[in-house]
């Protein structure tokens, strides 16, 4: 995989959370706030990937029309549908991590800990390799 290709991965990754949030915090009072939280941290984290790819000259993967998140209709089932894009995010950012060097790679490993932080605030056990599958 070469940066760009984790780099687009990574950006449709964050397309599928800004779906998600907000249809999780239209759902459940109980998890609006977080669901706010993580759709603004997922929009910037957007923004900043469309910058790169078009700086770079790339072309940005654009959204899907939907996203196939399965049942959300308890909250158990929407914090599943949150761990499971943070921990898809996490490993695609270690993915970019094994590709890149220097400041892309920091850049890389500290989104990582970001997204696997994120997917424990969403209710996932803590594991000793964030972003292996």
């Amino acid at each position: 995989m070469t940066p760009t290709e984790a780099m687009q991965s990574w950006l449709r990754l964050e397309h599928e959370g800004i779906w998600l949030y907000p249809l999780i915090g239209a759902r459940f009072d109980d998890l609006a706030a977080q669901a706010r939280s993580s759709y603004a941290a997922h929009r910037t984290r957007r923004d900043q990937l469309l910058s790169r790819l078009n700086a770079a000259g790339v072309e940005p993967a654009p959204t899907a029309l939907a996203y196939d998140e399965g049942e959300l209709r308890t909250i158990k089932q929407a914090r599943a549908a949150a761990q499971r894009v943070e921990r898809n995010i996490a490993a695609t950012c270690l993915l970019l991590a094994g590709v890149t060097d220097g400041d892309e790679r920091t850049h890389a490993v500290t989104e990582l800990r970001r997204a696997a932080l994120a997917e424990l605030t969403w209710g996932a056990e803590p594991t000793a390799f964030p972003g292996l599958r």
